[in-house]
């Protein structure tokens, strides 16, 4: 999903059994519509689509989703390292699944990535992550999901209620119901998992039809997944990420996603091996950041480009990002 909302992982525990005795403490209104807060919220609002009588309609029927709230908070990264992450999401299945995606695919695909110049396995790769290719686009009960969130969250209800009002705008303007969508527990939507503010901001045509719909057209969403990266700094057939081989202690290693970086030769001049050699012409074009990924023994590294980085946009996790890159190179080969 597009959206990382995880507390640093030494506060994963704490944050996880104070969000559940908070959870456990508060009281429950009979139904949205008819908590102040909602209603002060809503008669605030310039401009929902809606009426303020048929938001406060649609908010009555909406069901609570108080599972919502822990799950947001309990990153893997606070219980695993990134082999057992990579073991688990990696899968043969994911891979073939990928594989006849883009078979099936592969015209629209190979539009879309010359119309872009996202490569199509990257595209592909990301629907896979997010709702495996499209198959799973979540659970929840997208209004109910946002309201719960928007008023209900304990540290982020400013931004839930943006997304609430977006996804309000969003549902006028597209007629569909706001009440029939099911998502992630974040409230993002789709085979792209979009939230609602990056679906208006980012969504775009991807059939020529005249509408954006990333609910139900495979069009739509997948160009919309490689607009999304190049706003976000995507740049060409440049690499993405390089496998190493570090013989020195480094020091100078990004533990969140950041642009920039070092050229390639200096971070040769540092001690770090290449797995596989690049070709000539691309050495001294692109930057690099090395990054840090946990395993049972000894840490990994990598160095990554820009397009890495475009990726972290869609999720700020590092290891969300390198499981993107390693689904997309499997499931070209």
């Amino acid at each position: 999903m597009i959206v990382d909302h995880r507390w640093p992982l030494c506060q994963q525990p704490l944050l996880w059994l104070l969000t559940s005795v908070w959870l456990l403490a508060m009281p429950v209104a009979a139904d949205f519509s008819q908590q102040a807060q909602v209603q002060t919220w809503v008669a605030q609002q310039q401009d929902l689509g809606h009426s303020q009588a048929q938001v406060l309609a649609l908010l009555q029927k909406a069901p609570r989703q108080p599972k919502v709230i822990p799950v947001l908070v309990k990153a893997p990264e606070s219980n695993w390292v990134w082999t057992d992450y990579r073991q688990r999401l990696l899968s043969q299945q994911r891979i073939k699944a990928g594989r006849k995606f883009m078979r099936h695919h592969a015209a629209l695909l190979q539009n879309v990535a010359q119309t872009y110049g996202v490569p199509a396995h990257y595209i592909a790769a990301i629907a896979g992550v997010e709702t495996n290719f499209g198959s799973y686009t979540g659970r929840f009960p997208t209004l109910g999901t946002l309201a719960t969130l928007a008023f209900e969250h304990p540290r982020r209800q400013t931004y839930f209620r943006k997304e609430l009002a977006h996804y309000l705008r969003l549902s006028y303007s597209q007629d569909f119901d706001p009440l029939t969508v099911r998502g992630s527990p974040a409230g993002a939507m789709g085979m792209a998992q979009f939230m609602p503010s990056s679906y208006q901001a980012y969504a775009v045509d991807g059939d020529g039809d005249g509408d954006i719909d990333l609910l139900t057209s495979v069009a739509d969403s997948l160009a919309s997944i490689a607009n999304y990266l190049v706003r976000h700094g995507w740049q060409g057939e440049k690499p993405v990420w390089l496998a190493i081989e570090a013989q020195n202690p480094i020091n100078e290693v990004s533990n969140k996603p950041k642009p920039g970086g070092k050229s390639l030769a200096a971070w040769q001049a540092k001690g770090i091996r290449l797995v596989t050699p690049l070709a000539e012409l691309e050495r001294n074009k692109v930057e690099y950041r090395l990054y840090p990924f946990t395993t049972h023994a000894e840490t990994e590294y990598i160095l990554a480009t820009g397009n890495f980085y475009a990726i972290t946009r869609y999720n700020h996790s590092l290891w969300y990002a390198r499981l993107v890159a390693e689904l997309a190179d499997a499931i070209n080969k």
